[in-house]
């Protein structure tokens, strides 16, 4: 293993050799990178790489989508508004205690901007200036600031949900972040967390079908590896009773039937147009069904977990 110090290697195919691996947390049970990729380094990767990669189908294929604008974009938008932001908005509306809600990390908007159709009183953070801009441009409070900044300008808790989505596989300290919601939440509030579910069963089964490198490391961009169980020992550690969890459609299944997505845009492209179809096929309600049923035994792509703050 290199020295922290050196310059890494971050090639298109993560799973090369990058000077990094992948190690469990003793406490927590989530895996992530060793060393965890300094400041400095992960800048110029997002500065110099990332966007070229995003591109090239390498990375993060929700954000790629939504960047290509036009009628990919839009489709893009109103497939997670009418599924997983949907989703989300409505098993809130069951267990949240009020309706004030900060969204960290919320990008361009789109989720906080549904969250206030339905009724929540939301304002959002988010670091990246251009992308903050454009939810301040759509009549949304957001604040051009990192949680900690926020959480330390803000005093006393005063919300009762606070949503990550995909935010915590990027921070270089998952721990501290949660702890800084749960500072944000009333006693009894909810948090809810999405993240990608990584070294799963599923995954490992397709790994062994394909004899492939562990495609979903991600490096430097990816730092933590979480799954269903340890996001809810994570939290549970952390002082949050797991009140739901879903998981959404296992993209692995198309690997197992024969439809090798990996590192090909093309075929990523079809199977994600059936996995839309998949999803906005079905009756909202059936589809939570379904994916808290597999979210019960570990399975799907990503995991959405909520949990109650303990008094």
């Amino acid at each position: 293993m290199k020295n922290p110090d050196q310059d890494h290697n971050y090639p298109d195919n993560p799973t090369q050799s990058t000077g990094f691996r992948v190690v469990e947390d003793p406490t927590y049970g989530f895996r992530h990178l060793d060393p965890i990729p300094p400041e400095a380094e992960i800048n110029e990767f997002y500065e110099s790489r990332y966007y070229d990669l995003l591109r090239k189908g390498g990375r993060a294929p929700e954000l790629r989508r939504l960047m290509e604008g036009g009628a990919v974009a839009a489709r893009e938008v109103q497939w997670l508004r009418d599924a997983l932001y949907t989703d989300i908005v409505t098993i809130l509306e069951g267990i949240a205690p009020g309706r004030r809600l900060l969204e960290v990390g919320c990008g361009t908007g789109e989720f906080l901007a549904l969250s206030q159709e339905h009724g929540f009183r939301g304002v959002g953070t988010e670091p990246a200036l251009e992308a903050a801009n454009r939810a301040a441009s759509k009549g949304l409070t957001v604040h051009n600031l990192t949680l900690e900044k926020f959480v330390a300008h803000s005093g006393a808790a005063k919300f009762d949900v606070v949503v990550m989505i995909n935010v915590l596989e990027h921070v270089p300290n998952p721990i501290q972040t949660l702890q800084q919601c749960s500072q944000a939440l009333v006693p009894g509030g909810i948090l809810c967390v999405r993240v990608p579910n990584d070294f799963t069963d599923i995954q490992e089964a397709a790994k062994k079908k394909l004899g492939a490198d562990p495609w979903w490391i991600a490096v430097p961009d990816h730092i933590n590896y979480f799954n269903f169980a340890s996001l809810r020992r994570t939290l549970d550690l952390l002082g949050f009773d797991t009140v739901y969890a879903q998981g959404d459609f296992p993209m692995e299944m198309f690997l197992l039937m024969g439809e090798n997505y990996i590192g090909n845009q093309d075929v990523g492209s079809g199977c994600h147009a059936r996995r839309v179809q998949f999803d906005l096929g079905l009756q909202p309600e059936l589809r939570r069904k379904i994916y808290s049923a597999l979210g019960s035994v570990g399975v799907g792509r990503d995991c959405v977990v909520f949990g109650r703050k303990l008094p």
